[in-house]
Formats: C-alpha cells, sequence, structure tokens
C-alpha cells in the first residue's frame, strides 16, 4: 500500500474530534456518507495530514474505513471478490476460484476490536456465553466472526460479500457452469411456470447465482414474492414482493415460517422464492408446492437425493409418517439441480459445475429421479 493509514487515521480522528465532526452511524444514509467524506476531504486538506496531493482522492477510502470495517472495507468494492477471509491477523479474498493472500495483516486486537463493533451494531453483541456473530452487513454482505476464547488462534472473520449484478444463463453457461443444454432446458422449465425447482449444493458452490440468474428470466409482470434471511435473492422484476427475515428468535420476530405462510396464502404468487430451506420454513414449503404453487429454493446437499432426504427431516412433523411427507417432496418438486464446488485438475483453484438435472417424482416408499437436459 501506498499510504500509511495506521499512522494517518488517529491524527484524522483526533482532527474531526477537535472540529466537531462526528462520524455517521452504521447505516448511514448514502447523503450522510457523501457528506461525512467531503468533510474528511476539508479536514485532510486543512490540517495539512497528507505529504501531498488532493485529499479528495483518499478521504472516499478513509472515511469508508472509518464508518465500515476498517483495513476489510475496500475488499467489498473489489470487483470479483466473492470472500473476505482473515486468519491469525492475515486477510486472505477468495477471488476468481483460489484464495489470494492480500499480504494485509494487522494484530490480534485490531481484528478483535472489528468483531466487536460490528456485532454491537448489528445488535449481538459477543460475550463469552456468545462468542460468535452472524450480521448483515449494511450493503447486503454476510459478517461472521469468531472469536478467543472458542477460536483457539485469534479472532476468525468470513465475509460473503454481496454483489448487485445478476448473472444471466449466458454468462454462467460462458463460465463452465452450465452447458447450453442445460440452459435452454432451465429456461423452458422456468418459463413454463409449471414445476417447482430445487436447487441443491455446498456452500459458496453457486446455488443463489443459479437460482438468481433463473429469475431474471421470468417476464416483467410476473408475481414474484421472495422470502429469506439473508439478502441474496437478487432480480430485475421491478414489482416483487420480498420479505427479509432476520433474528426470529427474538421475542416479538416474525418466523420465516410465518412469512412463507403470508406470502403464498394472501399474495397469490405466480412464482414464490425461498432463499434457503434450513430450518421449519421446509414444512411451509411443502404445503406451498403441493397447493400448486410453483416455488424454487435452494438447500444444503451432496447430490439431489441428499437435498431431497434433507428436505425430509426438516419437514418432519409429529405424528405425520415419513412416508406422507415424502409423497408430498416427490409429488410438488418438479426438477432438482445440483451445482458443485470442484477443485480444478491444477490444483490451483476451483470451478462451479451442475452435475444433476433430474426429474422428481416417485411415492412413500422412494424417489424417482430421472435425469434429463444430457
Amino acid at each position: 500500500m501506498t499510504m500509511n493509514f495506521d499512522t494517518l487515521l488517529p491524527k484524522l480522528q483526533e482532527a474531526l474530534i477537535r472540529k466537531g465532526v462526528a462520524i455517521p452511524p452504521w447505516r448511514a444514509t448514502t447523503k450522510e456518507r457523501s457528506d461525512f467524506a467531503f468533510a474528511v476531504a476539508r479536514v485532510l486538506a486543512e490540517e495539512r495530514l497528507l505529504p501531498s496531493g488532493d485529499a479528495r482522492t483518499v478521504a472516499s477510502d478513509l472515511a469508508s474505513r472509518m464508518m465500515g470495517l476498517g483495513v476489510l472495507e475496500p475488499f467489498l468494492r473489489e470487483q470479483g471478490i466473492e470472500e473476505v477471509i482473515v486468519r491469525q491477523g492475515a486477510v486472505l479474498v477468495w477471488q476468481s476460484g483460489r484464495i489470494r493472500d492480500t499480504q494485509i495483516r494487522a494484530p490480534e486486537a485490531y481484528f478483535y476490536a472489528l468483531a466487536q463493533r460490528v456485532a454491537e451494531m448489528g445488535g449481538k453483541p459477543l460475550r463469552a456465553a456468545n462468542p460468535f456473530v452472524l450480521v448483515d452487513l449494511p450493503d447486503g454482505s454476510r459478517f461472521t466472526a469468531m472469536v478467543p476464547p472458542l477460536s483457539k488462534r485469534g479472532t476468525a472473520i468470513n465475509i460473503r460479500v454481496f454483489t448487485h449484478r445478476v448473472l444471466n444463463l449466458d454468462a454462467i453457461v460462458e463460465a463452465g457452469t452450465l452447458t447450453q443444454a442445460q440452459a435452454d432446458l432451465l429456461k423452458q422449465v422456468v418459463l413454463e411456470r409449471r414445476k417447482s425447482i430445487l436447487i441443491s449444493g455446498r456452500p459458496a458452490a453457486g446455488k443463489t447465482t443459479l437460482l438468481n440468474s433463473l429469475l431474471a428470466i421470468l417476464p416483467q409482470y410476473t408475481q414474484l414474492c421472495g422470502a429469506e434471511t439473508f439478502e441474496e435473492i437478487e432480480t430485475t422484476n421491478p414489482f416483487e414482493a420480498r420479505a427479509v427475515v432476520r433474528d426470529e428468535a427474538e421475542a416479538g420476530r416474525v418466523s420465516m415460517s410465518d412469512v412463507v405462510n403470508v406470502l403464498y396464502t394472501r399474495m397469490r404468487p405466480d412464482v414464490l422464492v425461498v432463499g434457503e430451506v434450513v430450518n421449519e420454513e421446509a414444512r411451509e414449503y411443502l404445503q406451498a408446492i403441493n397447493l400448486g404453487v410453483v416455488a424454487h429454493t435452494t438447500i444444503h446437499g451432496n447430490s439431489v437425493l441428499d437435498a431431497l432426504l434433507r428436505l425430509e427431516t426438516l419437514a418432519r412433523e409429529k405424528d405425520v409418517p415419513l412416508g406422507a411427507i415424502r409423497e408430498r417432496i416427490a409429488r410438488g418438486v418438479g426438477i432438482g439441480v445440483h451445482v458443485e464446488l470442484k477443485p480444478a485438475n491444477d490444483g490451483t483453484g476451483w470451478y462451479r459445475q451442475v452435475t444433476e438435472i433430474v426429474q422428481v417424482s416417485g411415492d412413500a416408499d422412494r424417489y424417482i429421479l430421472t435425469p434429463i437436459g444430457e
């Protein structure tokens, strides 16, 4: 880096306090952030804190660091970065299918304080009884931190970077994730709006990216309703109704199940989207697809079959036989798609590939998965 921010930031902060310039709140408006960046530029110039050059060239970066995530903040804006990782004081990024060392280092105390600040701003302070935290950042990125004593090698941080750029199917084909034949098949399924799609894969396999690209195919006036726990669904539909359900464990908060129920029973969706099935909302998802609602979702699993079995577990109800749940899944889920994150042959990185597209059917005893689009 060409500038020593560790030296500059304390001097700037002292000058801002002396001049009565307050740092905006974490979820500040765009205007508040812009005004603060302008004030930083003015103070830098007045205090002559820079050796040379125009203060405005660095003011925006400094303002973002003070309002946001410090040394990690620039990586949330860098093109192509999917994840920012902190391990033992080192900053790494996941970019273009591989881990890259940014060569940026900071003391353990710095990242511990950063994790504490983000946790408090997210209303989830870190304590001995709660040594890890998951927070939705203002831009939609997911911040996860684990601190000592639970973390034995210092503060560990992962930030899943949110991007507003929706990849279309052509881009996913070009990247090698889908073949053209697979893309044409999925496009036909989505446009027909008759079958629900279940997309499975491991974490970071690209499930939501694929889901977003499929939603982008829908005509403009499609009544699209969605529910998710983190802001990951990104569509081009100007008339969507979408709910983000956070902190359902807190008293008085609605649950994901409640929201999914309202969406499919009261809001007349042409297409329902559940960002990810992870808990009891699986029951409402299953109810929806068995009432004729076309509903697409993602779920963790090592294959389509594993995902269906996991959906069974999540949708279990007291006094309802497993066979009855299995039959409802077989009748409701129309298409299963599995996307894998695979290691490159040269061992230097990873790539994503759709390895299964199947038609789902079956009965109370078993699932029948028929490969299509090969």
